[in-house]
């Protein structure tokens, strides 16, 4: 699990889709599905940071499972979810909630359990 507290910085935005790359590659994905899920992990990051005006940092978690890998945003202002839940190439499942004091964002590769988790 990596976790960090980033501020709305390209360069910073960069280094934790360099992190999910990282992940994806450690579970043997192809570099075209590595790319894409590191892009789309980058263009989450912005989108949280588009939505939320007011945020000025938020907390990111990556996962890697057995069968996943899963990258959570999470911004400290609650708004209400997009009408339409957003969609990336490369990314299988996206889910969005806003809680009471809390807006988080959940993208999910599925992975093939062959590769260890590390």
């Amino acid at each position: 699990m990596i976790s960090v507290r980033i501020d709305q910085d390209d360069r910073l935005v960069a280094a934790v889709g360099g992190a999910a790359r990282y992940l994806a590659d450690v579970a043997g994905l192809d570099n075209d599905v590595i790319l894409q899920f590191q892009d789309s992990v980058v263009s989450a990051c912005r989108f949280c940071f588009q939505c939320h005006h007011s945020a000025e940092s938020c907390a990111i978690i990556l996962r890697r499972s057995e069968d996943r890998i899963e990258v959570e945003v999470s911004l400290g202002d609650a708004q209400v979810p997009p009408a339409e839940k957003p969609s990336w190439r490369g990314v299988d499942e996206v889910y969005c909630e806003a809680g009471l004091n809390t807006s988080m964002l959940r993208l999910t590769k599925f992975v093939s359990p062959s590769h260890p988790a590390e």
